[in-house]
Parts: C-alpha cells; sequence; structure tokens
C-alpha cells in the first residue's frame, strides 16, 4: 500500500512538472505574436501633419466636421481596401495662427515624426496686412524645415478681399505660386476652392466655413494630395 501511495505521488509530481512545463514554453507564442501586431501596425501608420490656423482647427463646426478628420476618414476609406497604409491626420490648427507662428512652431511639431506636411497658413497675414516678403519668408522656413527632415510637403495657397489695395491683394495671392516654383514644392492653389465667398458654406461671419465647407476642403486637399503622395 506504501509503496502504490509513493508510486501514485510520484506520477503526480511528474505531470504537474509537465503541465508547468507546457504552459511556460506555450505562452510566449501569444505574447510574441501579439507584440508583433502592434509594432506592424505603427509602421503602418502614415502620418500627415497640417499646419493651419482656425480653418484648419475647425472653428465653429465639431471636430469630427473639420476638413482634417474628414481627410482622414476619406483617406482610410478610399485606399484600406489595398493594403497600404493607415492614414493619421495631426491637426495642428491654431485660430489666429500666422505663418510667424507657424515658423516657431514647426520644429517642434515635427519631433511627432510626421511622413506629410500640409502648409494651410497665410490667412490671417493677409487679413492683418503682414507684408507680403515677410509671409513668403517664414512660409520658405517651414519648407526648408521639412526638406531638412526629408518630409514632403504640400503648399496651400490663400486669397485675401482687396481690403489693403489692389497691388497687396494681387502680391499676396502670387507669393503661394512663385514660393512653390523656386522650393519645388507642390502647390494647392486655393484652399478654399468653391468655399470662400460662398454664403452656404460659410458660417453667418463669411470667414469660417461650416461643415458644407469643410466637406468642400477636404475634398479639394484630397485631389491634390494623393497626386503628391510617395
Amino acid at each position: 500500500m506504501t509503496n502504490t501511495i509513493a508510486t501514485r505521488i510520484f506520477i503526480l509530481i511528474i505531470l504537474h512538472y509537465v503541465a508547468l512545463q507546457t504552459g511556460c514554453t506555450s505562452e510566449p507564442g501569444p505574447k510574441n505574436k501579439s507584440s508583433k501586431k502592434i509594432e506592424v501596425s505603427t509602421e503602418n501608420i502614415y502620418r500627415i501633419l497640417i499646419l493651419g490656423d482656425s480653418l484648419t482647427e475647425g472653428y465653429g463646426v465639431p471636430i469630427d466636421q473639420a476638413f482634417p478628420s474628414l481627410l482622414e476618414e476619406k483617406l482610410n476609406s478610399e485606399f484600406s481596401s489595398t493594403g497600404n497604409k493607415e492614414y493619421k491626420i495631426i491637426n495642428a490648427g491654431i485660430s489666429g495662427s500666422t505663418t510667424s507662428g507657424g515658423v516657431s512652431r514647426i520644429d517642434w511639431l515635427l519631433k511627432s515624426q510626421p511622413d506629410f506636411l500640409i502648409i494651410a497658413l497665410g490667412g490671417n497675414d493677409g487679413l492683418r496686412g503682414v507684408p507680403v516678403n515677410e509671409t513668403k519668408k517664414n512660409l520658405e522656413e517651414i519648407i526648408l524645415a521639412a526638406k531638412d527632415k526629408k518630409i514632403p510637403t504640400l503648399l496651400t495657397g490663400m486669397k485675401i478681399p482687396p481690403n489693403y489695395g489692389i497691388q497687396y491683394t494681387e502680391d499676396f495671392a502670387n507669393l503661394f505660386p512663385d514660393l512653390a516654383k523656386e522650393q519645388d514644392t507642390p502647390l494647392l492653389p486655393f484652399l478654399l476652392e468653391g468655399v470662400g465667398g460662398q454664403p452656404s458654406m460659410n458660417l453667418p461671419d463669411r470667414i469660417h466655413p461650416n461643415k458644407a465647407g469643410h466637406q468642400k476642403i477636404s475634398e479639394t486637399v484630397f485631389e491634390y494630395l494623393t497626386q503628391n503622395l510617395p
């Protein structure tokens, strides 16, 4: 009886040891697989930084209705079935921001390591009568900062009403294509194409787009962005 009990105890110990070994060897499998998935998912994200002002921030509309959010949704919707990367928009829009503000922020923003930059600044410069050469110089600094880190860039043009005279208005509008040509940077000629000056596309202030306006902007940006994505 004693030998039988001892034998059973010995067998139980062996079985317990085998179970422990099996558990230890099987556990790392799922962990490794999980960490690999996370790694691939992170590497698969294509980050697009939009440096802008209240138009980018989405003043007056819910954040999910602002054009950066709509653009992200459209990019992922259009390309989700092709096996391409997942697109993530970094909304760096601040109401009232000028090109000089963009210069002060760009180095910090580039630390997020975006894969693409959209510059949507300049409107507030024009509304404030900032000298055109100053605005152009600031935008150039932003483009060069992105170039230094080999980040592709899309410059968006702006237009303003003739509050400061015809000459200033024309010089302001021309600075964008001139700069794009000088820096060999893709240009979206007018960010507010089909929106600016259209009451049905803007809030009562007639400056900031409403939901319909942001939808139109997202379509315009999408068109030019997809032509220039690597």
